[in-house]
């Protein structure tokens, strides 16, 4: 793939650097904010050699590259160059609240996928390492990965304290201050302790902020706001070392004080209403999710779920909920192959065998787009894989227990810190479901040889 052919391309299609007023990438898709989404035409970017569908979702222009929308995004930018900040907020003032949300969730997150990615994968491996005997946790090869492993997760608040600044366009140093404050070792120690300080004279009722989510993303709202507001009124000379001040010691105290306690009660209660959902029935849960969350990623609502996902893990140390939409990764992959093997066309064929392994691995949009929306049938076959693999996955209660890789990559992620356990094997299980369904089910009755179309 020419990168910078397929930027120039899909730039010039969207209406040229004037029509957008910032974009962004997530796995396998750039997602402009365009001034004036009418001005291009999806038929005519889907033509475009590299692009493999276009999606209008969110208040973004969603286009799907694959596995290589990094290098595309990096010439995009370059033939770009800075957005300005009042275009994008007035873009934000016309977009509807659900809009808003969705994007500011995927501007967060997204750059920090990968390392997530990385990082609970390496869970998951070391894992496997603990429970077949190949390591304790006394030994200093397995203390070293798992500093590499839980790094992320448990500074989860600095990261997310830069990457939010980044978003509410403030001093991204900032941010990681408010972050490394609320999981400084004093705070902590202090927080674990169950000893109460004061400040200024008032109580303060210290928590343990390792690994949490919301807390800091609002923490980090409400400073790029006080930020905005300081810099007005602060004399030009004195913005450089006084705005910094005082939004420090503004913001973190009352973060300790009002926004920490409240965000992580919230917290709390939204992952116990989580819980109770899919407490009351799992294998229901799997039906209604496992397959059905194919159409939530194609539509881009995931993002929605990506913090609960993690806040979970956080607050339990464990998600059931991610244990039920493993099926329809494999389903997906299993129909994909099917169309491989019965092809004729030598385009499509290799399309198939292409997108098919690389969806055993965690990457889904490139054969969704590409085969299964377009064939339709093979898409409705995965949806029906998915949900009776989660059924499955609901039968055994699977859960993860680290946020990181899709398909083969999330089958170490199921084994229980206290030793392999039956939700592990229901993963298998629900997996092995999922893809042979997909598979048997499109070989038979999802594709014609004679490339028609199926509806």
């Amino acid at each position: 793939m020419n990168h910078k052919q397929v930027a120039t391309e899909v730039l010039a299609a969207v209406g040229g650097k004037e029509n957008v007023i910032s974009v962004i990438h997530c796995v396998t898709r750039l997602r402009f904010k365009l001034k004036d989404e009418a001005i291009p035409k999806k038929e005519e970017v889907e033509k475009i050699d590299g692009v493999i569908s276009v999606i209008v979702k969110g208040g973004q222009y969603q286009v799907v590259i694959g596995n290589q929308v990094e290098n595309v995004f990096k010439e995009v930018i370059k033939l770009i160059g800075d957005q300005t900040e009042a275009e994008e907020t007035e873009n934000k003032k016309k977009e509807k609240i659900f809009d808003q949300f969705t994007s500011m969730i995927s501007g967060i997150f997204s750059p920090l996928l990968g390392i997530l990615a990385g990082t609970g994968t390496l869970k998951g491996i070391l894992a496997i390492c603990t429970t077949s005997g190949i390591l304790t946790d006394k030994m200093g090869t397995y203390v070293v990965l798992y500093s590499i492993a839980n790094v992320l997760f448990y500074f989860f608040p600095i990261f997310l304290g830069a990457s939010a600044a980044k978003y509410f366009k403030m001093n991204q140093y900032l941010g990681m201050a408010i972050g490394g404050a609320m999981v400084y070792p004093t705070i902590i120690a202090t927080a674990g302790s169950g000893t109460g300080i004061t400040f200024l004279g008032l109580p303060m009722n210290l928590l343990d902020y390792t690994s949490s989510v919301f807390p800091v993303i609002v923490s980090v709202l409400l400073a790029s706001k006080l930020e905005k507001g300081l810099n007005k009124i602060m004399p030009q000379s004195l913005k450089f070392i006084l705005t910094s001040l005082l939004l420090l010691v503004i913001m973190v105290p009352l973060t300790f004080f009002v926004v920490g306690p409240v965000l992580t009660f919230a917290s709390g209660l939204l992952s116990k209403a989580t819980f109770a959902i899919y407490n009351f029935n799992p294998v229901l849960g799997g039906i209604v999710l496992g397959g059905p969350w194919i159409l939530i990623v194609m539509f881009g609502l995931h993002w929605t779920f990506i913090p609960i996902f993690i806040n979970n893990m956080a607050t339990n140390g464990f998600d059931a909920t991610l244990g039920l939409l493993t099926a329809n990764q494999f389903a997906m992959a299993g129909a994909t192959i099917a169309i491989a093997l019965k092809s004729r066309e030598e385009k499509e064929k290799s399309l198939a065998w292409s997108t098919g392994s690389i969806c055993l691995f965690g990457v889904s949009e490139p054969t969704l787009y590409g085969l299964l929306l377009p064939l339709k049938k093979p898409l409705i076959i995965s949806i029906i894989g998915g949900s009776i693999g989660g059924a499955i996955a609901g039968i055994f209660k699977t859960k993860l227990y680290a946020f990181g890789g899709s398909g083969l990559l999330q089958i170490p992620l199921a084994i229980n810190p206290s030793g392999i356990d039956s939700g592990f094997y229901g993963l298998i299980a629900s997996a092995a479901v999922g893809f042979v369904v997909g598979f048997i089910l499109t070989f038979i009755f999802g594709y014609s040889k004679n490339k028609e179309k199926t509806a």
